[in-house]
This record gives structure tokens, C-alpha cells and sequence, in this order.
């Protein structure tokens, strides 16, 4: 609601103007004041839209309170009212940006009218506003966007009309199984905002994702730490009646490099698919496992687990199910250290049969150096550094992978416009979601659900450019079934809403043919 300050050193006159302000239904919240420096002491501590004060007033009169006042809130609205003695003399006022002046007897038409021209003037001034901020935040999420994207070149910060934080120290990912932000509104943002509690960036990136900045700051007003993602989790699950699962790092980065960290933080994602009932994966806590909270993560259920993804060559999923096991026995104090030694040395030998061709000497030494080690670390980095070799040696399954890939990116290539989801593309090539997901970004650098959406994203950009379709019509052409979804993510992928594309592009061709024309002539 609008606020109002009355000043005037007469009792009657400050009641007969609150009485006028109410019994025309101004919808404003009023205060009053007796004279100009008890006015003055109010609007420095609150904040005022309307200002209607007296000029001849003792202590401070009006032409100095509208004067003051104005250095205090310069888009302040006053309105100066005087008897006609003081009317020349009131009029000067204009020269400091007086709105509008009444004279004394105030005039109950003249009053209505001029308090309704103040208070439109003041919407008029709040909706521009407001729509310059939505343009703002409109090009600050596009613009970093394409920074976390990869999408063009980077422009210098400096040349920016926004501003923007040179490093951001934290990055959130929150990921779902399905495309939940097709189904929900822009007040997920602000519901989730208003959970973290501390400054941040939201960016939706596409229908399963959205991902959340944290700016560094030199006096953070409140942490936002891994008991606060659990939170989050909790609040999204009881209020959507979805899981949502949360990769955090914390990492202080150049805003320049906030690609490389995503590709970190959806790496750390992967480990969802292993661990049942888990949804919070932070690179700064150790993962703690026990039989008790997993019961389907037995040794034995790991160690087939890992059996398989040697012979599926699913090389992520083995690094993932070695490091589970070495979890699960690092923080324990009592264990049969000959018993783990025994099945790491097991899983090395059967990853060595895999890798490149080792002598049996060399494979000796190493088991023997298990069996000699003191600390578990140095026994997972002999494990690991024999899951190395066979990266380096695996050229012979890259065929197989390569056409799965391919296999899958045609198919989105030709069916975009369906619904389209991890499961359901791996279910095409028979493959596990993980192990898709895993070979699909080895092989294009890029997560399956940003190349859906930039496929999409490209067909609607043309279908922009080339047709007379409507824009519904275009939406639900390119797999969106959402169209305020749909323009939000145009929006933050080329910088313009749909309609603002078209339009731009279609002015660039007018003047193309234009051009075209009058070389033809000369």
C-alpha cells in the first residue's frame, strides 16, 4: 500500500485532510506531522510515496521540508498546498520538483483529482519499475546461462550493464527423476529462494535441473551447508510430493569457469544411481555407509556389482562401486583387516585381467604391496591406478559405445517432440541409465538432458525463423507442453521470448531483401 505524510502546523486542517483522504477511499496508508523537522525526523527513518505538506509552518516550513525530503527519496511525490497569500511563493516550488499545489481552502474536486493523478503517476512509476528489473533479471540469467553452458563467447565482465559477482564460492544442483519444472510454476524459484535464506542465483537449465549460485561474500548473512540441503530436500518432497536430489561443491570459482564446475557437480550426481534413499551428495563430506542403513549394499552384492561393470567396460560405475566399498570399511575401527585386504587384492586381479597385458611378477608385487599396506587410501589408488589402465586401453569398446550414442542421438534427433527421458533412451540401446548417462557425456561432452534441450531449443529457433506457425503450436512442436515453460526457457537460451525473436528476425530478413533488391538494381 501507498503511504502519505500530512504536514501542517493546524490541528483542524491535518484532520480535514485525513478526513477527505478516507471518506474518498484513497487506498493509502496515512501518517501526520505538526511541523516541518517533526515531518522531516519521519521520512528519515521511514519510507514515504506522497508527501502533502503546508509552506508556512514554524520551525521548518514547507519549501525546506520538500527540499530535504527530495535528497532523502528523490522520486518522492509533494504536493504543496497554501492559502492565496502564499500562492506566487508556492509556486516557486515547482523549481525543486514539487508534483502538484493546491491552495487554501482546499477544494474537494480539485483535492480528488489531484491526489488521483499522484497516485497513477506512482503505479505508472512501480510497473516501469518493475519491468525494468524483469528485464534485468531476464539478461542476468541468460547471461549466466551461457557461461555455465558453454554457449558462445564470454563477455568481459566489465562491459556489462548488470552486475554480476566476479566469484561464486558454491554451487547447488537439484536434479528429478522426471521434467518436474515443465509441470510447476516461476514460484518453485521463489519457494526455494526463500528457503536458502542467504543471497544466491537460481537458473533453471532444463526440465530435471535447476541449479543454484551462491556469490561469494565477505560478510555472509547466514551458511548454506549440507543440514540446509537436507532441509531443502524435506520442504520440496513435502510440499510436491517428489524426490529431489542435491550434488553440492564448494569451491570458490571464476564466474568464467562455472561450466567446468557443473560438469564436476552432475559427475558427483551420478552417485544416486548406487546409493537407494540417499539425496544429498556433498564433495566435502565423506560418504558413510553401513549394512544397517543399505542392507542391499553386502559386500557381496558390490563385488558382483563391480564383476559387471568390468564386463560391461562401465568404467564410472566401477570407479563409483570400488569407492562404496572403500566407504563402507574406512570409518570402521573393527574389521578384519586380512579379510579386506583379500577382496581388494581379488578386485585388483580381475580389473588387471581386463587392462593391458601385466606380467605376473608385476601383478605379484602389486598384490603384495595390498597385503603390506597399513592405510586403506593406498590400497583404493592401486585399485584405482588399475581402473587407469584399462581407460587407456579401452579403443576396442568404443565402437560398441559410439553407436549406442549415436543410436540415442538420433533417436532424440527425430523424436524430440515426445516425451523423452534417461530411462527411456536407455531402455531403446538396452542399456543402464547410469551407464547411457555415463558413456553419453564421455562421448559429447555434454549431459543428456542439455542436449535434449538444445536440440529442441535449435528446432524451435528455426521453426521461428522459417514459419508462420503460433507460437502454442511451436511450443508443443519441439516436446514442451508448457508454454510459459516453454517461452522461459527460449527466453533464457537466446536472450529474447519467443515473439521477440521472431520479430528481430524477420526485420533482419525485410532488410536483407532490401538490400538484395537494391544491389540487383545498381
Amino acid at each position: 500500500m501507498l503511504s502519505i505524510l500530512v504536514v501542517d502546523d493546524h490541528k483542524e486542517e491535518r484532520e480535514g485532510i485525513a478526513f477527505l483522504i478516507k471518506e474518498l477511499g484513497f487506498p493509502l496508508q496515512l501518517h501526520v506531522a505538526e511541523n516541518g523537522r517533526k515531518a522531516l525526523e519521519y521520512v528519515s527513518a521511514h519510507s514515504v510515496d506522497i508527501l502533502f505538506t503546508d509552506v508556512r509552518m514554524p520551525i521548518m516550513d514547507g519549501l525546506q521540508l520538500t527540499k530535504e525530503a527530495l535528497k532523502l527519496y528523490p522520486k518522492l511525490k509533494v504536493i504543496l498546498f497554501s492559502g492565496f497569500a502564499e500562492f506566487e511563493y508556492a509556486k516557486t516550488a515547482l523549481s525543486l520538483g514539487v508534483s502538484e499545489y493546491l491552495l487554501k481552502p482546499v477544494n474537494i474536486e480539485a483535492f480528488q483529482t489531484t491526489l488521483e493523478k499522484v497516485i497513477q503517476e506512482l503505479k505508472n512509476q512501480q510497473q516501469k519499475e518493475e519491468a525494468s528489473q524483469r528485464k534485468l533479471s531476464y539478461v542476468r540469467k541468460h547471461l549466466l546461462f551461457s557461461l555455465v553452458n558453454g554457449i558462445g563467447s564470454p563477455p568481459p565482465l566489465q562491459e556489462l550493464s548488470i552486475e554480476l559477482p566476479s566469484h561464486y564460492n558454491k554451487m547447488l544442483l537439484l536434479e528429478f527423476d522426471k521434467p518436474f519444472f515443465e509441470t510447476v510454476d516461476s514460484e518453485f524459484e521463489e519457494f526455494v529462494l526463500g528457503l536458502v535464506d542467504t543471497s544466491a542465483d537460481y537458473l533453471n537449465l532444463n526440465g530435471c535441473q535447476s541449479l543454484l549460485l551462491f556469490p561469494e561474500q565477505e560478510f555472509p548473512s547466514s551458511q548454506f551447508d549440507n543440514h540446509s540441503a537436507i532441509h531443502l530436500h524435506h520442504c520440496i518432497h513435502d510440499k510436491y510430493k517428489v524426490n529431489c536430489y542435491l550434488a553440492m561443491k564448494e569451491e570458490v570459482t571464476s564466474i568464467l569457469d562455472l561450466g567446468s564446475l557443473l560438469t564436476s557437480l552432475e559427475e558427483l550426481m551420478e552417485y544416486r544411481f548406487f546409493l537407494p534413499d540417499t539425496f544429498v551428495f556433498n564433495t566435502q563430506n565423506d560418504l558413510h555407509f553401513s549394512e544397517a542403513l543399505y542392507p542391499d549394499l553386502t559386500d557381496s552384492h558390490l563385488l558382483d556389482q563391480i564383476r559387471n561393470n568390468l564386463k560391461d567396460q562401465d568404467l564410472f560405475s566401477l570407479r563409483a562401486n570400488t569407492e562404496i566399498l572403500y566407504q563402507k570399511y574406512v570409518h570402521q575401527v573393527q574389521y578384519s583387516h586380512l579379510y579386506v585386504k583379500y577382496m581388494f587384492s581379488t578386485i585388483y586381479q580381475e580389473i588387471m585381467t581386463q587392462a593391458a597385458p601385466i606380467s605376473e611378477m608385476e601383478l605379484q608385487t602389486a598384490v603384495e604391496t595390498i597385503y603390506g599396506s597399513e592405510d586403506l587410501r593406498d590400497i583404493k589408488d592401486i585399485i584405482f591406478e588399475g581402473i587407469a589402465r584399462i581407460d587407456q586401453n579401452s579403443t576396442n569398446h568404443e565402437p560398441t559405445q559410439n553407436r549406442d550414442v549415436d543410436a540415442v542421438k538420433q533417436y532424440i534427433e527425430q523424436y524430440y517432440a515426445d516425451d523423452l527421458s534417461l530411462e527411456m533412451l536407455a531402455a531403446k540401446v538396452y542399456l543402464s541409465p547410469h551407464y547411457l548417462s555415463s558413456i553419453f557425456k564421455k562421448q559429447t561432452g555434454c549431459g543428456l538432458n542439455k542436449y535434449i534441450k538444445n536440440v529442441r531449443m535449435q528446432n524451435a529457433k528455426e521453426l521461428l525463423t522459417n514459419t508462420h506457425q503460433k507460437i502454442s503450436n511451436i511450443c508443443t512442436a519441439v516436446g514442451y507442453r508448457n508454454i510459459s515453460y516453454f517461452c522461459q526457457n527460449f527466453r533464457d537460451f537466446y536472450g529474447y521470448t519467443p515473439e521477440k525473436y521472431r520479430q528481430y528476425n524477420q526485420k533482419s530478413s525485410v532488410y536483407r531483401e532490401e538490400h538484395y533488391a537494391t544491389l540487383a538494381d545498381t
